[in-house]
């Protein structure tokens, strides 16, 4: 960690995890005398954030009483889409801005599309047996499945999910997807045309039973999370495959276990997991019909650049008094059961 003026505006990178967003970060700032960009384990997040003007979390969990000791912080900013780990209502009434990077525009939902697809032929063509067929010298086996002909189910319909879209349709695939909001929104509107079927989240388990592929693509909330559980799955054709891009806790992993080993689930693509890093030695993580891939859907040079520069932007403008240009919407606050809106800034 660099020494600190007053002068510095300090962006801190919370954990040495998603390490190229710091590196890039770094790199976009770099002819900025005036800002320093540093990066510290999680564990010593606390050691640091008393004196950062700029929070990253990353993995890092900012709570209210992390907060309490940063009495700099203007704004935190998540490299990426999700804010799970951060309080926002805490951060609200401590006037600290809490934003992320949609995921649409910045690469970041392409990259995590062409993962949803890669896991997705990677369940087809059973990329464990493929594996172990090398080792054995066998050729010939096993014996693959098309995603031609398939019917995907995309559960959510933001950024990933417009993006998998036109991407799945030159496969030859039938292209459903379920979302909590309204349908007919003009933004969606290129992507929700070529779908052949599309439903609330109410439909799910008629969905599901004609899905030959699901696709997890919504955010995680209280509404959503562990929604893949027992009845799900059990209303889902034989041999299933399901495919997680967004957050492992949607999920239910008990359920996932038992339809792995009655064979109701025929593949499993996982880029995020229930606990990170995953164990290798967990008995999913050593099925022979799971494929892990270390969530890395959205870290590609594409997406982590473009980010990047968007750190590097809201960096430029909290440094020179302005708010940041991205903001999340009003969320719930749990405490009052009202909404959570725009803190009074902590700008001098």
């Amino acid at each position: 960690m660099g020494s600190c003026t007053s002068d510095i505006f300090r962006v801190l990178f919370c954990g040495e995890e998603f390490n190229w967003g710091y590196k890039f970060t770094k790199e976009a700032l770099q002819d900025d005398a005036d800002i320093e960009v540093s990066c510290c384990r999680r564990e010593e997040v606390g050691e640091h954030i008393g004196s950062t003007d700029l929070a990253v979390p990353l993995m890092a969990r900012l709570d209210a009483q992390m907060l309490d000791s940063a009495p700099r912080l203007k704004a935190i900013l998540q490299y990426g889409v999700g804010v799970e780990g951060v309080d926002i209502p805490a951060a609200t009434e401590r006037g600290i801005w809490v934003s992320n990077i949609p995921s649409e525009g910045t690469g970041n939902a392409l990259s995590c599309a062409e993962m949803a697809i890669y896991l997705s032929l990677a369940c087809l063509r059973s990329a464990n047996a493929c594996t172990e067929s090398i080792k054995e010298r066998r050729v010939g086996v096993p014996l693959g499945r098309t995603l031609f002909g398939k019917t995907v189910l995309i559960v959510g319909f933001g950024g990933i999910a417009k993006e998998l879209v036109p991407r799945l349709r030159p496969f030859g695939a039938k292209v459903m997807a379920l979302r909590r909001s309204a349908w007919g929104q003009a933004a969606d509107a290129s992507a929700e045309a070529l779908l052949d079927r599309k439903g609330a989240w109410s439909d799910m388990a008629s969905f599901a039973a004609d899905a030959d592929i699901i696709i997890v693509a919504c955010s995680q909330d209280s509404s959503s999370f562990g929604f893949v559980n027992d009845s799900l799955i059990a209303a889902c054709k034989p041999g299933v495959i399901i495919v997680n891009v967004a957050r492992g806790g949607l999920l239910n992993y008990s359920a996932v276990r038992a339809g792995l080993e009655t064979g109701k689930i025929g593949g499993l693509g996982l880029d995020v997991h229930w606990s990170e890093p995953f164990d290798p030695q967990d008995w999913v993580a050593q099925h022979p019909r799971v494929v892990l891939t270390p969530h890395v859907a959205g870290v590609t040079e594409l997406s982590y650049r473009a980010m990047a520069k968007v750190v590097a932007q809201e960096a430029r403008r909290l440094h020179n008094g302005c708010p940041p240009t991205i903001q999340l919407a009003a969320v719930p606050n749990p405490r009052t059961g009202g909404a959570v809106q725009a803190p009074a800034s902590r700008f001098p």
